[in-house]
């Protein structure tokens, strides 16, 4: 199919040859033509260079003097520039360079662009949501380009398993692409494990942690002498890991390393060159190392959590075996409601359908800036397509660039206004402001450690966070919001830190409503302004909370789309009346008589609301401010600084308000956490705030669930769709549950005020699942 010019996608597993379905027909195309080009687009720097020394050595055996292939990326010397865009044939980049590098100043590229033959676009599958959506209009202009310059290139594509390959890569590139799915690489033994940690407390429902599981488990395979990759879901965790086990083995610290965005590159390129020589023996990793950079074979894998989708399983898991040899993976399953939900019904996990990628290239807020950049590197006429975008929208949107004095029409032409390249002025990946540079400062000297992104630092490096990086723990002195730099120190304390988000949500347009017995369902565009105010301090021992300090970092902004649920007055009033819903009275202790009497004398006997005072006729109750049920101390919670005295009624108020406030906040956890289910999105493309005060919902009780990428995907609305079933798999994750009182794997651990109640929230799932089901 290739060599009869066809577009293709090749969707095969892990290390069973795809790379060479392009390198072969371009190498051949050279030897036979000479002047045919080849444009490699990847995901990242490292599958970037990894694949430019593959090639590298199939080009000195046919071209033993010649320097057909470089890479053009940021790093690539200013001085080198002129002689790649020259000489080279066959050249390795990113979406990043294309946005700002290639397609602006395409008239210094006119001899690669004319004779250009191949475009391969590997790791398809990493093209979605905001940066498949980005990526797809860069096609767009590519296009638009190519054509100016009369060139016709075939697209090859290669992806990794997932549900719709040959309907994205349709997607992205706009045209008809055939499927090549038959994988005949040789493949060793392969053992699956999916592993739940028991149970410490059957009461409050709390499994072995996933860190001290994990650490076992690789402890286990480094004593065994297997070469292994821990995959884990945050920065944090990895970090974590790399610290346990270094102080396990001390004597392997060069053997036992970390991998992750925010390493300087030499030292991802020395990690990855020690995984592939065998030198380094574990690798703890988020999903940077799920992309096929080649490190050779390892014989383990554990996922430490669900990774968000089948998809990245499924790539984590193909890390281990890449030969003959056997091989395992081992997922270990989180507290996290949907690992214990796959650990409660394995076969929906092994029968779940693949998610499939989704993009929105004609999202306005992704479409016009890559409007204006095409109208900059080659203006439009009146006859011109952009893509698949319908002719009237397109012109549509010229004419919006026209009023906002972005664009100016002449004759038929639509010309861009500034000198200045637009494509400068945005981010294709979803985040516009430059990294934040990490520097270790100590006694007279600095030395650059990494750098992290924008949206992260402001939670992970604010001054007086701790952060991990390689398993050390650093003190963040100070963080230079204008530099872009945070100054660390090394750090030898024995707390964490955890930072507070605040957020606000504004509507700005009601899209769509349900109007039903128990609910209020609504979906439309939102606003929503989170900003870190503080921070906590938590002992590495206990976990207790050693202090809070105070923060002002900047207001994140993100505008995209949401589904609210509102608690209707039936539904309060349905909740108040029903006995059930209260729960199990509390045993307060044997010396409950006592302590209650010293808070009523405390309290003059009268109630500290309304200042009511007791009688035969209004008896006085001692409330915990703080619930009772959120304490493992009886002691603690009953200390007199969390009681006070109320009336019957004052009382009722309390404890309905403790009441409700549970039962919202377990329905949101339990929505959050079973919502990728339904949508086959990564949870990180969800975020969900509870409020039972909503200053958007007239004060009403309110859950909201929105996507995470501006202007959303689509995620939020097709929950709206399917609200019905959502409530049921979330009923089942919580009936289900071996916990007595709520716990972190069905409505979140019971906390202060109350949240988490199971009893609250499985009420309230019945109740509205019984009617809006």
């Amino acid at each position: 199919m290739i060599n009869q010019g066809q577009n293709v996608v090749i969707v095969t597993g892990t290390a069973s040859g795809k790379s060479l379905c392009y390198q072969i027909p371009i190498l051949q195309s050279i030897l036979e033509k000479g002047f045919p080009t080849a444009l490699l687009l990847f995901p990242t720097k490292a599958l970037t260079y990894d694949q430019l020394r593959a090639i590298k050595g199939l080009e000195k055996l046919l071209f033993p003097e010649a320097e057909l292939s470089a890479v053009y990326d940021g790093d690539t010397p200013a001085a080198q520039r002129a002689l790649i865009r020259k000489n080279t044939k066959i050249l390795l980049t990113n979406p990043d360079m294309l946005n700002i590098a290639l397609l602006p100043f395409h008239t210094n590229w006119r001899e690669f662009f004319t004779n250009l033959k191949y475009i391969v676009i590997d790791e398809l599958h990493q093209y979605r949501g905001v940066f498949g959506s980005h990526f797809c209009n860069e096609l767009r202009r590519l296009n638009r380009i190519l054509d100016f310059y009369r060139s016709t290139p075939q697209v090859i594509l290669t992806s990794a398993t997932i549900g719709n390959p040959q309907d994205l890569a349709q997607q992205i590139i706009e045209k008809p692409v055939r499927l090549i799915d038959k994988d005949c690489s040789p493949k060793g033994e392969k053992n699956s494990i999916l592993y739940n940690p028991p149970l410490i407390n059957k009461e409050l429902g709390i499994r072995e942690g996933l860190l001290v599981s994990t650490s076992k488990i690789a402890s286990f395979l480094l004593d065994n002498d297997v070469q292994s990759i821990i995959f884990c879901q945050s920065r944090r965790f990895t970090e974590l890991v790399v610290k346990n086990l270094h102080q396990k083995y001390p004597q392997l610290k060069n053997e036992i390393r970390g991998y992750r965005s925010g390493y300087l590159k030499n030292e991802r390129r020395e990690i990855e060159t020690g995984l592939k020589s065998g030198i380094v023996r574990l690798v703890a990793a988020t999903n940077a190392l799920e992309l096929g950079v080649d490190i050779g074979g390892v014989d383990a894998v554990v996922i430490a959590g669900y990774p968000g989708s089948v998809n990245s399983l499924k790539q984590m898991s193909g890390r281990a075996g890449r030969s003959t040899r056997a091989s395992i993976s081992i997922y270990v399953a989180s507290m996290n409601p949907l690992d214990q939900y796959f650990a409660r019904f394995p076969s929906f996990l092994f029968s779940k359908p693949i998610e499939k990628a989704l993009i929105d290239p004609n999202n306005p807020l992704v479409l016009l800036p890559h409007l204006q950049s095409s109208a900059f590197e080659y203006p439009f006429s009146e006859n011109d397509r952009f893509g698949n975008l319908g002719i009237n929208d397109l012109y549509d949107y010229l004419n919006y660039l026209i009023e906002q004095n972005i664009l100016q029409k002449k004759k038929d032409r639509y010309f861009y206004l500034s000198s200045i390249f637009p494509a400068g002025n945005y981010s294709i990946r979803g985040t516009a402001a430059a990294n934040f540079i990490l520097e270790l400062f100590k006694e007279d000297e600095k030395r650059t450690i990494g750098e992290i992104d924008y949206s992260s630092g402001l939670w992970m490096c604010h001054k007086g966070a701790i952060y991990l990086h390689d398993g050390t723990e650093y003190h963040v002195d100070s963080l230079d919001l204008n530099q872009k730099i945070a100054s660390l120190s090394y750090f030898s304390g024995t707390y964490r830190t955890e930072p507070i988000k605040s957020e606000q949500i504004t509507i700005n347009e009601v899209e769509k409503f349900k109007k039903l017995e128990y609910i209020e369902v609504k979906f439309g565009d939102i606003n929503v302004n989170s900003q870190v105010t503080g921070y906590k301090k938590i002992d590495n021992m206990t976990s207790e909370m050693l202090g809070v300090e105070s923060l002002d970092m900047p207001i994140s902004s993100l505008n995209t789309k949401g589904l609210w649920i509102k608690l209707n007055n039936l539904c309060l009033n349905t909740l108040k009346e029903n006995d059930q819903w209260f729960g199990n009275i509390n045993e307060y202790g044997p010396d409950w008589a006592s302590t209650r009497l010293k808070a009523l004398t405390r309290d003059n006997f009268t109630c500290q609301s309304c200042g009511k005072q007791s009688s035969k006729f209004s008896p006085l109750h001692v409330h915990h401010k703080i619930p009772f049920k959120a304490f493992v101390s009886i002691n603690k919670a009953n200390e007199l600084s969390n009681l006070i005295t109320l009336c019957s009624d004052c009382h009722y108020k309390a404890e309905l308000n403790v009441k409700i406030r549970s039962c919202l906040s377990g329905l949101r956890y339990a929505i959050a956490n079973m919502a990728p289910l339904l949508v086959l999105c990564d949870t990180r493309d969800l975020d969900s705030i509870s409020d039972p005060s909503s200053s958007y919902e007239e004060k009403s009780p309110t859950i909201m669930i929105y996507d995470t990428v501006p202007g959303g995907i689509g995620l939020s609305n097709s929950l709206f769709e399917d609200l019905d079933q959502l409530i049921q798999k979330c009923f089942e994750l919580v009936s289900t549950c071996p916990c007595d009182n709520g716990c972190p794997s069905c409505v979140g651990p019971v906390s202060e005020n109350g949240e988490g109640g199971k009893l609250e929230t499985l009420f309230l799932l019945s109740l509205i699942g019984e009617k809006n089901g």
